[in-house]
């Protein structure tokens, strides 16, 4: 079966101009080396510009060449995951829930882009309050991420029930950022939520599991992760993983650009493991 994205370059290949064409040809023979090289390079490999890369995707749809990318890969993932992932009757059931949990992790990974990691961090380091919203299952997501932060001097605060988000999202300013961690973003309350921010001018930034070009006029910057539903133990697996994976990249990012930072977490560490140590006279019976 030819992929979706795939099929859709090849009927519109009359509109193409003869970069653009050059372009297309490079994507069908090469789609899997498109989702983890940078726009630069296709554009030195195709002999075209970054320009050119640009209005290539635009004309598919898409809102730029991360747009496009994200959309590959995740269409990547879904037509190759039987072909990748083959199980066996001696396949044993740790190591079939390890290769899901491998192919989700790296096919996440691909549809990251680092470009994108290091403005979030531009967004967390200027933002006055960092709002971070999440429900249900992925909560203690967002309070893992609230912990992250404020152990650095960040002021984050996590918010994971109906209520908490109505009241700090009708109150969010522009110097603020929003953090929304979700499977979509198309659910009812975090939609609401999301309105909400865009319509007091925050910054958002979302982790999400489903991309929609619904949400490219809604948001700042898209974290999209490879979903479990096409893993061979879907029902056992857990989305979380993949949005603990985000955040910590993006935390890992935060303190990579700023040597102060790194600092307070050494000293915040240092802080906790003191705190938590048990003196050695308890252990002498």
């Amino acid at each position: 079966m030819v992929p979706a994205v795939i099929a859709k370059i090849i009927s519109m290949q009359p509109n193409y101009t003869m970069s653009e064409n050059e372009i297309s040809q490079y994507v069908i023979n090469n789609a899997e080396r498109v989702v983890s090289s940078t726009i630069t390079t296709i554009a030195k490999e195709t002999g075209t510009s970054e320009a050119s890369i640009n209005r290539f995707c635009k004309k598919l749809g898409y809102k730029g060449f991360n747009g496009f990318k994200v959309a590959l890969a995740q269409e990547n993932f879904y037509n190759s995951m039987k072909k990748q992932n083959t199980y066996s009757s001696e396949t044993g059931f740790i190591e079939s829930m390890t290769m899901d949990y491998r192919q989700m992790l790296m096919n996440t990974s691909a549809m990251l882009d680092e470009q994108t990691v290091f403005k979030a961090v531009e967004y967390i380091k200027s933002a006055q309050n960092i709002q971070i919203l999440a429900l249900f299952n992925a909560s203690f997501v967002a309070q893992e991420l609230e912990f992250k932060l404020n152990l650095v001097g960040l002021p984050a605060k996590a918010h994971t029930d109906m209520l908490g988000m109505c009241i700090n999202t009708m109150n969010i300013r522009e110097t603020d950022l929003a953090i929304i961690i979700a499977p979509t973003i198309l659910s009812k309350d975090i939609y609401q939520a999301v309105t909400a921010c865009r319509e007091q001018g925050a910054k958002i930034i979302t982790v999400t599991s489903y991309d929609s070009p619904k949400l490219n006029d809604l948001v700042d910057l898209k974290f999209i992760t490879s979903d479990k539903v096409a893993a061979h133990n879907s029902m056992s697996l857990s989305n979380n993983l993949m949005f603990l994976y985000v955040i910590d990249i993006i935390y890992g990012a935060l303190l990579k650009s700023d040597k102060a930072l790194r600092q307070k977490k050494l000293t915040g560490d240092a802080a906790l493991n003191n705190h938590q140590m048990m003196d050695n006279y308890i252990f002498e019976y």
